[in-house]
C-alpha cells in the first residue's frame, strides 16, 4: 500500500518546532522593486555563515499589510523557515483581486531570484484566504514557476486545464471553515473551491475519465481519494486524503480537513504545508520530480 512517509512524524515536528526561537533566526529586509512592487523577504540567518548557498523560497500570501512579520509568526512560517533553513517571500498585493495580481506578484519573485541565492527548482506558493486564490491564478499563468503549491482556506480555478507544467497541490481547510451542508446533510466546501478542486484534478490528469463529484460519498472535497490518514495535532484530528500520480510515491494532490477549524490563520498548517510541498522540484524542463 502507498504511504505518505511523513505524516506520521508530523507531530514531533510540531513539538520540536514550537519551542525556544521567537524573533532570532530570521532577517526581514523591506523591498521594492524597479517597477515600485514592495513587500518583506525573511532570511534564515545560516545565510550569514553560507551566502552564495542556494536555498528553497516559499511565497507567502496572506494580506500581510503593516503587520508582516506578525502574520508571519501567526502563519507558522517564522519557525519553519529556520527549522527547514529556507526564505519567505511576502509582496504587498490586493487582497480583492487574484488573477489581475499575476504579473505584480512575478515581479516580487523574480526580484527575489535576481537578488538573492535562490534554487530556482525549489520555489513554492501557499497562501491563506484570497491569498489561496492568487496562488492558484499564479499557477494558471505562471506554472513553470513553482515546484508546490498550497492552499489554505480558499482557493479559486484555474482556467487553463491543459498545460504541459503539472502542480502537485494540497488545499487546507477546517470543518467550520467556508462550508455548506447539502439536503442530504452531507457537507461540501463553497463553490471557488469545488470548482478549483475540480480544476486541479483535471489539470493533474488525476480524474478517471468521466469521474463525478460525490459529496455524499466524500464530504467536503466530493472525489474519492486513493488513501486517507489522519493526525492529531493541537488536539485537533487532522484528515489527509491523498491522490496518487503514477511515478510519485507521495501524494500528488492533498486535501486535508482539521476537525474544528475556522477560517483563521494556524500555525501548525505551515509545517504541513512544508512536509507537502518539500517533496517537489521542478526540473529545467519542467518536469516536476520526486525530491530525494
Amino acid at each position: 500500500m502507498k504511504r505518505f512517509v511523513g505524516i506520521i512524524v508530523i507531530i514531533t515536528l510540531l513539538l520540536s518546532g514550537c519551542s525556544g526561537k521567537k524573533d532570532e533566526g530570521m532577517k526581514e529586509v523591506e523591498y521594492t522593486t524597479e517597477s515600485g512592487e514592495t513587500g518583506w523577504i525573511y532570511l534564515p540567518e545560516s545565510m550569514e555563515d553560507t551566502p552564495e548557498q542556494e536555498r528553497p523560497m516559499v511565497l507567502l500570501l496572506c494580506a500581510p499589510g503593516k503587520s508582516a512579520k506578525d502574520k508571519l509568526k501567526a502563519a507558522g512560517w517564522w519557525e519553519q523557515a529556520q527549522e527547514a533553513d529556507f526564505l519567505v517571500l511576502m509582496p504587498k498585493y490586493r487582497t480583492t483581486e487574484s488573477y489581475s495580481q499575476t504579473d505584480r506578484l512575478m515581479e516580487s519573485v523574480n526580484y527575489a531570484i535576481g537578488n538573492y541565492p535562490i534554487d530556482t527548482t525549489r520555489i513554492y506558493a501557499t497562501g491563506f484566504s484570497n491569498g489561496g486564490g492568487a496562488v492558484t491564478a499564479l499557477v494558471n499563468d505562471y506554472p513553470q514557476v513553482f515546484a508546490a503549491i498550497s492552499c489554505m482556506s480558499w482557493m479559486m480555478p484555474i482556467k487553463h486545464l491543459s498545460s504541459p507544467y503539472e502542480m502537485p497541490f494540497q488545499i487546507i481547510q477546517g470543518s467550520e471553515d467556508l462550508t455548506l451542508e447539502m439536503d442530504s446533510g452531507a457537507k461540501r466546501v463553497i463553490d471557488d473551491e469545488v470548482w478549483g478542486i475540480e480544476s486541479l484534478m483535471r489539470y493533474n490528469h488525476l480524474l478517471e475519465h468521466g469521474e463525478a463529484k460525490d459529496f455524499d460519498k466524500t464530504e467536503y472535497w466530493g472525489y474519492e481519494p486513493d488513501e486517507v490518514e489522519t493526525s492529531t495535532i493541537d488536539g485537533k484530528t487532522w484528515t489527509f486524503s491523498n491522490h496518487y500520480k503514477d511515478g510519485y510515491t507521495v501524494p500528488f494532490g492533498q486535501m486535508v480537513l482539521i476537525e474544528g477549524g475556522k477560517h483563521e490563520l494556524n500555525k501548525d498548517e505551515a509545517f504541513v504545508a512544508w512536509e507537502f510541498m518539500r517533496h517537489y522540484t521542478r526540473g529545467e524542463d519542467g518536469a516536476v520530480i520526486e525530491a530525494e
